[in-house]
């Protein structure tokens, strides 16, 4: 294995780095940045794979540039190498909003700092955890490079509804929808019945089916994502830094 060092050059992990890492593994390790992304994680290490690390608000540097990921993932590759993951929780409240964020995805793709990015609404992971990860399994496929185990598929894609199992997603897809058959009784539930209250009433006098929206950018594909990436940013490179926050005790 290789880990990024200051000047951006990949050198091998030590014997004890490597043990270190898959002695560690995935773990749930609050505090973190936000109820959100306490709920995230504590689901997400469930299903990934034992030798992956989940590292919590990651700071990405570049010259001019700083960004703050709330989850990177890294997945051993068989010829030694890292697949990293982004995971960013919550979603842009406006259309303005959502550009900003768009472009601060594709940069950080833009400089090598991760593989994919993606981005997840807070609705979705506090009503449809099960179906958010599911998808994002299915994106990341079975390959060497994926950050979940087979067990962890397995199970996600029993809790699944049959909504989010009935789509087929391509890898270069850079979002999906799924929307859900609106239930407003109490007993509804289950087979991706939406739940009753409040957000139920909201969609029906609203006139719009449920749903949940994630977006995708994966850095196998520059056609998708490299036109909004920041200007200076055009060559994927590797940052200057890629280190977790160190949390204040």
């Amino acid at each position: 294995m290789h880990h990024i060092g200051p000047t951006g050059e990949a050198t091998p992990f030590s014997a004890r780095e490597l043990a270190e890492s898959l002695l560690t593994g995935p773990h749930y390790e609050p505090p973190y940045a936000g109820a959100l992304q306490d709920e995230f994680a504590w689901h997400l290490v469930k299903y990934l794979r034992e030798d992956a690390r989940l590292e919590s608000e990651v700071a990405v540097e570049r010259p001019g540039a700083f960004f703050a990921l709330d989850f990177l993932v890294e997945a051993p590759l068989p010829d030694g190498t890292l697949r990293r993951v982004a995971f960013e929780c919550g979603g842009a409240r406006t259309l303005r909003d959502g550009q900003r964020l768009l472009r601060r995805d594709a940069t950080v793709l833009a400089a090598g700092a991760a593989d994919a990015v993606y981005r997840l609404r807070g609705s979705d992971l506090l009503y449809h955890m099960e179906d958010v990860l599911y998808l994002v399994s299915q994106w990341e496929g079975e390959g060497a490079g994926s950050p979940f185990s087979e067990r962890g598929r397995i199970n996600l894609r029993t809790l699944a509804s049959p909504q989010a199992k009935a789509l087929r997603l391509r890898p270069e897809q850079a979002s999906v929808l799924v929307t859900y058959p609106l239930a407003l009784d109490d007993e509804a539930g289950g087979d991706g019945a939406f739940e009753a209250g409040e957000r139920a009433l909201w969609h029906a006098a609203n006139d719009l089916d449920p749903f949940i929206l994630l977006r995708r950018l994966d850095r196998r594909f520059p056609d998708v994502w490299a036109p909004y990436a920041e200007p200076g940013a055009e060559r994927p490179a590797v940052p200057h830094r890629l280190v977790p926050i160190r949390k204040a005790s």
